[in-house]
């Protein structure tokens, strides 16, 4: 619900600009923010004068005194000058990176909202992931106190719910899982049996994490492709991508680049919404690589041309010949001054019924709370209250920060309006430490799949064993 009505403000503040017969965009060469009639935005490559910048602050004001007044109605103690620890492997998403942004600004002022509510420092101190995970497990182990709240990875919580490192939220006094500022995608994804283990959400909003796909604004009307009217005619799925691909390299051009270590195809098939387990709470996970949707798109999958690989694929993208590129959608950023016209997408669909959505790397932040933690309420209103002090805001100030001095077109605003709302978290991806059968048996077997090492026919034997395995390990005992 939450997601919608930041689409319909948005929406609302586009409408106004439209009316008035400009839109706001990034120049071209990045050097200032111009004033275009609609029509230009198309192309992203006039350079008019400077005639006006348009300013919503009066809607995001309006977006942080609701947020204010969510924080206030919050049910949480005062904790009287207490401080609450929070050991983080990555700090990045409560206290920013100390650039002059409108993220890092939000960060830090929700930071003292949170301290003024709860009567209560919070200190957020950085960890190795190694460091953190070990000086848990020996703290667990003795049943002694190590922090209020941890912020990890997606990739290790597997690890921390297999050594019972930390505890189920459904058991935190007063913690409102059903909050409208809890991604419910994520509670899924995080959720087996009848324990809920991690949160994601508004409060750890991440856009450096968040992937999306860009396009060669030039290249794709050479080849007869208008990307935006493919997304908003429901027609940009799947195997629409690996036909502007192919188109692509028929062309004699590049198809995409991407960074070194990701996985292509599976960041294809996990941004399409696509989630290897079906998971929930009171629910025992099921596997959806077993049907012949899936058999399909994997072999639909396996015919993509290779990618270029870059330590820095926007440089590659923006040095020109590549259809798409694969990044997050703080390299807009990188690509601000460059002279190749642009766009931004969402992730093809699954299928034509599914959403658009985005990719979220495996480093991701999520918030869990540790056994022994101090207090579990205090350590459960740290949590709400950093989810509520957030609420719609943060997005729509890096939303309106992006359609003003880095994107180029409406198209790409109005995507980066889906992607940093729709994040796809997968419960197989998140298990995978702790539960690395789960994870060989599903997401390892794609990467298999796609090679064509295994035949879909030969991987279908494991459906028994996989459905076994999930009963054994997450099973739903009490109904």
């Amino acid at each position: 619900m939450k997601r919608l009505k930041l689409l319909a403000v948005f929406a609302a503040v586009l409408l106004c600009l439209q009316s008035c017969g400009i839109i706001i965009i990034n120049n071209v060469d990045g050097k200032e923010t111009v004033t275009t009639a609609e029509d230009d935005t198309q192309e992203g490559t006039d350079t008019n004068e400077v005639k006006e910048i348009v300013v919503d602050k009066k809607t995001s004001d309006e977006m942080k005194k609701n947020a204010d007044d969510t924080l206030q109605q919050l049910d949480a103690l005062k904790y009287s000058g207490m401080r609450i620890l929070v050991a983080a492997t990555d700090t990045l998403f409560y206290e920013g990176d100390g650039s002059a942004t409108p993220l890092t600004s939000d960060r830090v002022v929700r930071a003292d909202k949170i301290k003024e509510k709860l009567d209560a420092t919070v200190n957020v101190v950085s960890f190795s992931e190694e460091d953190l995970y070990n000086k848990l497990k020996a703290a667990v182990k003795k049943k002694e106190y190590f922090a209020d709240v941890i912020a990890v990875p997606i990739s290790l919580v597997g690890s921390l719910i297999a050594d019972g490192l930390v505890k189920s939220l459904r058991t935190v006094p007063g913690l409102d899982l059903k909050a409208d500022y809890f991604s419910a995608d994520a509670l899924n994804a995080f959720s087996a049996g009848h324990g809920t283990y991690a949160l994601s959400g508004e409060g750890c909003f991440e856009p450096e994490k968040i992937y999306c796909i860009y396009f060669n604004k030039e290249l794709a009307k050479q080849l007869g492709y208008d990307m935006y009217s493919l997304v908003s005619d429901g027609e940009w799925t799947l195997e629409k991508y690996v036909e502007c691909a192919a188109a692509a390299s028929s062309a004699g051009k590049g198809t995409a680049v991407v960074k070194e270590n990701v996985k292509y195809e599976r960041m294809l098939l996990s941004g399409s919404g696509f989630d290897f387990a079906n998971s929930g709470m009171d629910k025992t996970p099921y596997a959806n690589t077993f049907t012949e949707e899936y058999k399909n798109k994997v072999e639909l999958l396996s015919t993509l041309q290779r990618p270029f690989r870059s330590d820095s694929p926007a440089d590659t993208f923006t040095a020109g010949g590549v259809l798409f590129c694969i990044d997050t959608v703080f390299a807009a950023e990188e690509m601000a001054d460059s002279s190749v016209v642009w766009g931004m997408l969402p992730f093809p669909k699954y299928n034509k019924d599914g959403e658009y959505g985005s990719y979220i790397s495996d480093d991701a932040v999520v918030l869990c709370i540790p056994e022994y933690a101090a207090d579990d309420r205090m350590s459960g209103d740290l949590i709400e209250a950093l989810f509520a002090s957030s609420t719609e805001y943060i997005k729509y100030d890096f939303l309106y920060h992006n359609m003003l001095d880095v994107l180029r077109d409406n198209g790409s605003v109005n995507s980066l309006n889906v992607i940093m709302n729709n994040p796809n978290y997968d419960f197989v991806i998140a298990m995978r430490s702790g539960y690395p059968t789960l994870y060989s048996n599903t997401a390892g077997a794609f990467s298999d799949l796609i090679s064509k090492e295994l035949t879909f026919e030969k991987y279908k034997e494991k459906e028994a064993e996989v459905t076994e395995y999930s009963e054994k390990w997450f099973p739903v005992m009490y109904k």
